[in-house]
Order: structure tokens, then sequence, then C-alpha cells
């Protein structure tokens, strides 16, 4: 029986959220004005294609077509998507942060938004979920999020969201995170370093793999999808290699299926979380591995 709190290899918390007793003033609260804000970070699938568009999301984004003599620049462009010809307008519609959750509002669109097929009245404000369908004229999007400036009591999913409060659990440990997608990325480290970690980001394997054996982190934190290399394959080499100490590594992959998932920790992962992930799921499994090692 797996013990309360503990973590499970899909990255889920066992039978009760991981609690880490942390003094109040080891806490590091993130949503205060001269903070820095933890960001959604969305995917947006163009049905019917392999593209994928990938952002941040701080306060608000505006979805739409570029149009240079009228100066007009959405944050996301779906010009090169077909826009013009499925009818997306200029400003078509804009995704908003309103108490930690995301929100979609059409922008009196020619030809309108729908969201999982309903028609969005101009102005108003409708709530967004992941795994969301969002009609912008002809052009259809599915919403996933990638990782999400969750706490403690809520799931990347459903739950109420509360004010991020990041745990401040490390002790300047290193931790090199390896993650090809910068806006993931930039938010890992992010988080991380609110956490108490000092933090190396790297996009590549080769990479990586200089600074394992230049600097001997003391976790990875690592996606299974690489530019250069296949997750899997680094997990066998750094396995099969003489490392004067173990690193623990997690696996943070958007490929949750369970052969994928069972890859990765035969091949040595410590843990495997999926996409969606909150942020404060990260920094607690990075410190369960860290204790975890130090233990044996």
């Amino acid at each position: 029986m797996m013990p309360e709190g503990a973590l499970n290899h899909t990255g889920n918390i066992g039978t009760r959220h991981l609690k880490m007793s942390v003094p109040a003033d080891k806490r590091v609260g993130v949503t205060g004005p001269l903070d820095r804000k933890l960001p959604y970070v969305i995917e947006l699938r163009v049905v019917g294609t392999a593209s994928t568009i990938q952002k941040q999301v701080q306060t608000e984004m505006v979805l739409g077509r570029l149009d240079t003599e009228k100066k007009i620049t959405p944050e996301i462009d779906l010009s090169p998507y077909d826009g013009f010809q499925t009818g997306v307008s200029r400003k078509h519609a804009i995704i908003l942060v309103r108490d930690e959750r995301l929100f979609l509002k059409d922008l009196n669109s020619t030809n309108g938004t729908r969201l999982n097929g309903l028609i969005c009245e101009p102005d108003k404000e409708y709530r967004l979920r992941h795994g969301d369908e969002i009609l912008l004229g002809r052009l259809r999007l599915q919403l996933l999020f990638a990782v999400t400036p969750m706490v403690e009591g809520g799931t990347p999913l459903h739950g109420t969201l509360e004010p991020v409060n990041i745990p401040r659990v490390g002790k300047g440990q290193h931790i090199l995170v390896v993650e090809d997608d910068k806006e993931v990325g930039s938010v890992f480290r992010m988080a991380l370093e609110l956490g108490g970690y000092k933090v190396t980001l790297v996009d590549t394997v080769t990479k990586a793999l200089n600074i394992v054996f230049q600097i001997m982190p003391d976790a990875i934190v690592m996606d299974l999808m690489l530019p250069d290399m296949n997750g899997i394959d680094l997990l066998h080499y750094l396995k099969k290699q003489t490392i004067p100490r173990r690193i623990p590594i997690l696996v943070v992959s958007g490929a949750t299926g369970g052969f994928q998932m069972n890859q990765a920790l035969e091949a040595g992962a410590e843990r495997f979380l999926g996409k969606p992930i909150a942020v404060d799921k990260l920094v607690g499994a990075v410190s369960e591995v860290l204790k975890l090692n130090v233990a044996t």
C-alpha cells in the first residue's frame, strides 16, 4: 500500500496531497504586485494539422491575424494557419487571467467564437479548462494546459485555485532542467528558484551531458521529446556511466501513456510526472527525490 502523501509513478499524489512542513517565513508568495508571477503555459493545437502553438499567459493574450498596414500584432498570430481563409478576425478573441483562472472573450469578431460548440457572446468572459475546443470563425483549436500556476489543494484539471505560494524547501541544491520548449523551461526554472534551488536550464541532450560531467547536478528534471536525442536514450546512457554519486532524474512529459512511463522508469527515472503539471507539484517532487537520495 502506498503511504499517505507519497508520490506515485504517474506524478500524482497518493491518498492525500503532499504536505511539506515549511515555516511561514520560508514560504515565497508570488502573487503580490512586486513579485514574479508564475504564468500558465498553454498549448493551442490546430485541429486537423500537426501544428501546435505554445505560449505563456501572464495577464492577457489576443488571438487574431497580423496586419502590418493597420499595425495590428496579436500575441497569437493565426495567419500562418489559414487564419484569413477560415474567417479569423484581426483581433478575434482574447484569453484572460482572472483570479488565477483562464477565460475566453470574443472581441466582436466578424465570424464569431465558439467554446465547445457554444456561441460566445461578445465581451462576455467564459471559463477555459484543459481540453476545451475553441472555434474562431472556422479555425478549430484545442486548448491544453502544459504548466499551471496551481497550489496545494488543486489539480491541473479541477479544483479551486488559490494564490500561488511556493514552499522554499531547497537549500541551494543544483537542479538541471532539460527542456527544449522555452516557455515551459522558463516557468520550471522560475518555480524551482522560488523553491530555493539553483537551476541550470538547457534545451538539448548534448548540453545536458556537458553539465552532468562538469558540474554534477543534484537532480535532473527532463522532457522525453528532445531535439537531438530521445529522453529514454539519455536515461539509458546515464545509467551506464560511472558517476561519483547517483543523480535522481524526474521525467516531465506530455507523453503520459503507460508505455512511455514504464520505459522511463525502467531506464532509471526516479519519477514520471505527466503534463499538465502544477508548479507546486514539481517543486514538491524534486524535494521528495532529493530527500530519498540522501536517505539511500
